[in-house]
C-alpha cells in the first residue's frame, strides 16, 4: 500500500511536533557522522520520543535560544538504514549549508515547519538540490529539477491546483511526511518514535550561520 498524507494525520496527537518541526533523513551516515556534519555535539542517548520533547523543552530554558537540540536515530528504509534526524521547534535541516555536504553521495530529504506556518521540502541528490518548495504552496517550486515529483507529490496529497485557499486547507504537513516516507522509504510511525533511541546533539546558534 502506498503512503499518502491520510497516513500521517496522527502527528496531530502530537501537539509540539504538529506545531513546528524538522524532520531529515539522510541514507548510508552513522548517528555520529550525522551529528557531526550538523555540528552537534553529542548529549548522550533519549529513549523515544517523549524525553526528546522534554529534552527540548529543557534546552529552551536553559539556553533561551543560543542552543539547539537535534536527535538522531537509525531507522530502516529503501537500500538500507538511514539515519533520521528530528527536531521539535528546530530549522536545522533545512540549512543548505549543513545539509548540502551531508547529502554528497547520497540521498536527503528533510521537511520544516514553524509555528508561524512557514515551511520547506527540500530533496537533495549528491550535494545537489534538486527539488525545493513550501508545502504550503506547492504550485512554486525550484531546484535542479522542480517538476520531477510532480506526480508523486500529487499521489500522496498535495493540492497542485493554482487556487490558495484551496491549497491551505489540504494536508499539507501530512503530504510532506509522507513524501519524505515515499522518497526514502522510511516511514514514521507513532511506534517508531516511542520506541527509537535518539542521540541527542546540541547545536551552537553560530552553527546556523553560513
Amino acid at each position: 500500500m502506498a503512503i499518502t498524507a491520510t497516513d500521517y494525520q496522527w502527528i496531530n496527537d502530537y501537539s509540539d511536533l504538529a506545531e513546528a518541526y524538522c524532520v531529515v533523513l539522510v541514507r548510508g551516515v552513522t548517528v555520529q557522522e550525522f551529528l557531526r556534519g550538523m555540528q552537534a555535539k553529542p548529549q548522550g542517548n533519549l529513549s523515544g520520543y517523549t524525553e526528546l520533547e522534554q529534552r527540548t523543552r529543557d534546552v529552551w530554558e536553559q539556553h533561551s535560544g543560543n542552543e539547539y537540540l537535534i536527535g538522531a536515530t537509525t531507522v530502516p528504509g529503501d537500500q538500507g538504514e538511514w539515519v533520521l534526524g528530528l527536531e521539535i521547534n528546530g530549522y536545522l535541516g533545512t540549512l543548505p549549508h549543513l545539509v548540502a555536504p551531508l547529502s554528497s553521495g547520497t540521498r536527503l530529504v528533510a521537511h520544516f515547519c514553524n509555528v508561524n506556518a512557514h515551511d520547506r521540502f527540500l530533496w537533495y541528490e549528491d550535494g545537489t538540490l534538486r527539488t525545493f518548495f513550501e508545502p504550503l504552496f506547492p504550485i512554486d517550486r525550484d531546484g535542479s529539477t522542480p517538476d520531477e515529483l510532480v506526480e508523486l507529490m500529487a499521489e500522496v496529497g498535495f493540492d497542485l491546483r493554482a487556487d490558495e485557499e484551496e491549497v491551505a486547507d489540504s494536508l499539507t504537513t501530512e503530504a510532506a511526511f509522507a513524501l519524505a516516507a515515499r522518497l526514502t522509504g522510511a516511514h514514521l510511525t507513532p511506534e517508531l518514535l516511542g520506541q527509537a533511541t535518539f542521540t541527542a546533539g546540541l547545536v551552537p546558534w553560530s552553527a546556523t550561520k553560513a
